[in-house]
């Protein structure tokens, strides 16, 4: 086991905290170090633009849990430890034909931040991990538990979407989903209107995948491209060196760090992006490009400045999407607001406890931290009470108490948990900052 006290920060760069690290060999030690301990979180791979990995105290990181336990080949359910990153998982899966359910956009998360997040993608239908989740292993804070659908189920439903804050999770067992290639055949649609967003938005039923990026926003418009995808029927050979990591030179890193230091100049940037697509894009694709391609700029976490930048997701009422974004980008544009990586997608899912859920449009707002930080938190603030708006807390990072509290699961969340943890032994910055 090994033992530090090391900075540790979210993966926006945002949040800064110097805990106490612990990093076990096996489910043996961890169990050792919550029994020994108070007041810590389990931690993955660092890979949450919010603060629910993060603690001042103590972290026990699962870097080291990364077996793959089982893997039924012939029926597609793996069992693996929490601490194996996705990257990892795909290059044992694929090549056997099968593939992650749900996805997050990056493959360098670990699957127990994935069960712990309840993690959401490009899926048209049933969008989070936790449909496809059969079996977990847990250590509370006093016992070993074993859970499932059928086996503790309440345990089971607190810990996907809990945040860590039911103990530490020491393996996972996933139902996997058929494929026959490593492609994707996509379509991209622009669209420069509310009307054109709306109709292109009904025909997303015939794909497995749905997600759109929106490169511009007015009083009253909208502006983007609608990506649309299907994994190819085409047999094909799957090859394990498609899914090295590419790497990319320190002079874009740099072209990008000076492009997100003026608030014009990404304005242009998405205009040149969004004519290239419409231009190169290729209707095979392979499913790194389709699902994962940020991480080919695997530092990009950095091109934001040295306070870093936060992320906000919210689900917008499909009654009220256009007068609330119209009302929302009306206030970033007047105030010269900096905003990217703008990502709309049709949402429907049911869901306890502080999982994202309700029916409408999910969309989320990647925002540079600067002098207008403050002022933009509470801007976002009274816009999530105004329209009592539901927000995925996985990327949350600056909702108010008195916001949460609007939440009738919450309230449940929180006294459920209370029966199974004491409040003062499993905790992070999250969980103080919304009182849980």
């Amino acid at each position: 086991m090994i033992l530090k006290k090391k900075e540790n920060t979210n993966w926006g760069k945002s949040i800064k905290t110097f805990p106490t690290v612990y990093i076990p060999n096996d489910y043996k030690e961890i169990k050792k170090i919550i029994n020994n301990n108070k007041n810590f979180i389990v931690q993955g791979n660092l890979r949450s633009y919010g603060d629910n990995g993060l603690n001042n105290n103590i972290v026990i990181s699962t870097q080291k849990l990364k077996k793959i336990i089982k893997f039924d080949e012939k029926k597609g359910v793996v069992e693996a430890e929490s601490g194996v990153l996705l990257n990892d998982l795909l290059k044992v899966i694929t090549l056997k034909g099968w593939f992650i359910p749900v996805s997050p956009g990056t493959k360098y998360v670990s699957l127990g931040g994935m069960i712990a997040n309840n993690i959401h993608g490009k899926n048209t239908y049933k969008n989070q991990i936790k449909y496809y989740v059969k079996k977990i292993k847990l250590i509370t804070s006093n016992k070993e538990i074993i859970c499932s659908k059928k086996n503790k189920k309440k345990i089971f439903d607190l810990t996907i979407g809990g945040f860590g804050l039911t103990g530490a999770i020491i393996s996972v067992t996933l139902k996997l989903k058929k494929i026959y290639s490593e492609n994707i055949e996509q379509k991209i649609i622009e669209f420069k209107s509310f009307e054109d967003f709306y109709k292109i938005s009904k025909i997303n039923k015939k794909f497995e995948y749905s997600v759109c990026w929106i490169h511009n926003l007015n009083k009253d418009s909208i502006q983007g491209l609608y990506y649309l995808g299907n994994h190819s029927k085409k047999r094909s050979t799957i090859s394990p060196e498609i899914l090295k990591q590419k790497k990319i030179g320190i002079l874009i890193l740099l072209i990008l760090k000076i492009v997100n230091s003026n608030y014009y100049f990404p304005k242009i940037m998405k205009f040149i992006y969004r004519n290239y697509m419409k231009i190169f894009y290729k209707k095979t694709c392979h499913y790194n490009d389709f699902f994962y391609p940020q991480d080919n700029i695997p530092s990009y976490n950095t091109i934001y400045g040295k306070k870093g930048f936060m992320v906000s997701q919210f689900l917008i009422p499909e009654k009220k999407f256009k007068k609330i974004l119209s009302e929302m980008s009306n206030y970033f544009n007047q105030n010269k607001i900096f905003y990217d990586f703008v990502i709309l997608k049709k949402f429907k899912e049911s869901g306890r406890y502080l999982n994202f859920s309700g029916t409408g449009y999910s969309i989320s707002f990647t925002f540079i931290i600067d002098s207008k930080y403050n002022m933009l938190k509470k801007f976002l603030n009274s816009i999530f009470s105004k329209y009592n708006l539901k927000i995925d807390l996985a990327k949350d990072s600056i909702l108010s108490k008195k916001n949460i509290y609007n939440f009738k699961e919450f309230k449940n969340f929180q006294n459920s948990l209370l029966n199974l943890n004491k409040r003062s032994k499993i905790s992070s910055l999250f969980s103080k900052r919304l009182g849980i």
